[in-house]
């Protein structure tokens, strides 16, 4: 009876370690995603395009592009660790050209562009390697005002951006034009912009104090 005993309480203490090894794994599972290091304790960053650069939106149905020189963006990306790369940033503020220096466009028009009241665009990552973390922008919503030959042209885009790369070593997001944009409304663009049609936009921004992002 001693030997069944004593098998019983060894069968227990096993089992018990077993779960307690399994739910410590699963922990360290759940806990397992993405951290974010911001030397700005606040939990802001500040960015603009890179020196020598542009930042280019297309509409791709009509073919017609205009090029930007100057572009800000700010927003938050708290230091911390967060088990889903989904909105690991976000941009609360962002604007395009100036009256004093415009974005030049077809035919002789002239644009600027600001985020939308209210939007903000999420920052999502979705694979890590080598310094180099590779994922979405989504929630984008841009009010874009031109000066074109049949007066002032005013047009929203939104949707989402499928190409971004964000790099460590050099404090760099890149949008690489992926697809997901569209042409809301476009009101007396002059045919440069037309409701419905698909948009894309390219830009490397430089962060003025560098995120540093993993993922184990």
């Amino acid at each position: 009876m001693r030997n069944t005993l004593r098998r019983a309480l060894f069968a227990t203490t096993v089992t018990a370690a077993a779960l307690g090894f399994a739910a410590t794994s699963a922990s360290a599972t759940a806990l397992a995603g993405w951290t974010v290091v911001n030397p700005n304790a606040n939990g802001t960053f500040t960015a603009a395009l890179k020196a020598g650069t542009v930042a280019t939106l297309v509409d791709t149905n009509t073919s017609q592009q205009v090029d930007c020189s100057t572009g800000t963006a700010s927003g938050t990306a708290p230091s911390g660790t967060y088990t889903s790369g989904a909105g690991l940033a976000k941009i609360t503020a962002a604007a395009w050209g100036s009256t004093a220096s415009p974005c030049p466009g077809p035919l002789g028009s002239n644009f600027t562009a600001v985020l939308a009241p209210g939007a903000v665009i999420s920052i999502n990552a979705n694979t890590y390697s080598g310094g180099v973390t590779s994922g979405t922008l989504s929630g984008v919503k841009v009010n874009l005002t031109g000066d074109t030959i049949l007066g002032t042209c005013k047009a929203v885009i939104s949707g989402n951006v499928s190409n971004v790369t964000y790099t460590n070593s050099t404090g760099e997001l890149n949008i690489n034009t992926g697809s997901g944009l569209k042409v809301d409304s476009a009101d007396n663009c002059a045919g440069l912009l037309n409701a419905g049609d698909s948009a894309t936009f390219k830009a490397t921004y430089k962060v003025a104090a560098p995120l540093t992002i993993t993922s184990p």
